[in-house]
């Protein structure tokens, strides 16, 4: 369990310590220390409301029961907090969990929808991305129709796999039972129970699909990205960078693809600042304005949301453990 946690951390230090080679931590705290307050507070707000957009999304994923929204705000807050802080892409699971504790859902159903999210903010991820290689072309020197013919190919592909998951799941877990019986090991208590939550997880994403919320749920999906980049922004403009917004989007795109690769690092820390470096280089950022800001910028995130998930944890404990659907 140990080295669990130990690999991550070095990972992560690692990282950093190499992305402080080029600035020094004078620079990030005059950056911190400077901040517009004016600029801080609307990029709190938009936080707030990107946070409210995806608890949303999530009452609109779930399928068995509804669930109170300022509820499912709580548990949006608290994972999105464990994703910063817990390593190996472990944060990922907590929303799950924080779901089955606080509501009773099953975690199956939690899992479910929370894949099932992830495949909508792919799509709206891919789409900005490509709207904003378009406007830096002469930057990137790619070849901009093979770039959109991988890319509508990758998409369609997805999107094929999601509406066929609980097809490719009841075949996975008969797959698993077929194996079992093949190999002797057909009354194994974690073949059987591997074998039940995969054929669970199936019939939730069948549900999912069968409520049809597609609209909706993509709707909520591009506001929620609309006021994150919206965050990066205005805490850009806080620092005194002046940046026009596509740059913005295009820069924090890089970030947001490198914080998804399967990197073990403790929570996001490093992998965004490097992707952040990276992105914000190509708009024209100097080498030292890019990684400090990339650091400024997830400081600055973290505070807000800690702060929003403090909040969250004295209302609960204040007016008791709040409604169980």
């Amino acid at each position: 369990m140990l080295k669990r946690y130990l690999l991550p951390l070095f990972i992560t230090i690692g990282i950093i310590l190499i992305l402080f080679t080029q600035i020094s931590i004078k620079d990030l705290y005059r950056l911190l220390i400077n901040v517009d307050p004016f600029w801080a507070v609307l990029g709190s707000i938009a936080y707030l409301l990107a946070i409210f957009l995806r608890a949303l999304r999530f009452r609109w994923l779930i399928h068995s029961r509804e669930i109170l929204l300022t509820e499912l705000f709580k548990i949006t807050v608290f994972y999105h907090l464990a994703l910063m802080v817990l390593p190996s892409k472990l944060g990922e699971l907590s929303y799950p969990y924080f779901l089955n504790r606080r509501s009773g859902l099953g975690m199956t159903e939690g899992l479910a929808s929370l894949i099932a999210s992830r495949v909508y903010d792919f799509f709206i991820v891919l789409i900005i991305f490509l709207f904003a290689i378009i406007g830096f072309q002469r930057f990137l020197q790619i070849n901009l129709p093979l770039t959109i013919l991988f890319s509508l190919l990758l998409t369609l592909f997805v999107l094929f796999v999601f509406f066929y998951m609980s097809h490719f799941l009841r075949w996975g877990s008969s797959l698993i039972g077929k194996m079992a019986g093949w190999t002797g090991l057909k009354n194994s208590k974690t073949l059987l129970w591997t074998q039940r939550k995969i054929h669970e997880i199936a019939e939730d994403f069948y549900a999912i699909k069968a409520r049809k919320t597609y609209y909706s749920v993509s709707l909520a999906s591009l506001g929620s990205w609309v006021m994150i980049f919206s965050v990066f922004y205005a805490f850009m403009r806080g620092f005194g960078v002046e940046i026009s917004f596509l740059k913005v989007v295009f820069g924090s795109t890089i970030a947001v693809i490198a914080n998804a690769l399967p990197i073990s690092g403790l929570g996001n820390w490093g992998t965004l600042e490097a992707g952040w470096a990276a992105g914000f280089l190509i708009v024209g950022l100097s080498k030292e304005e890019a990684i400090a800001t990339g650091f400024g910028v997830h400081i600055l995130i973290f505070l807000v949301c800690a702060l929003i998930a403090l909040i969250c944890w004295a209302s609960i404990n204040l007016f008791g453990q709040g409604q169980k659907q």
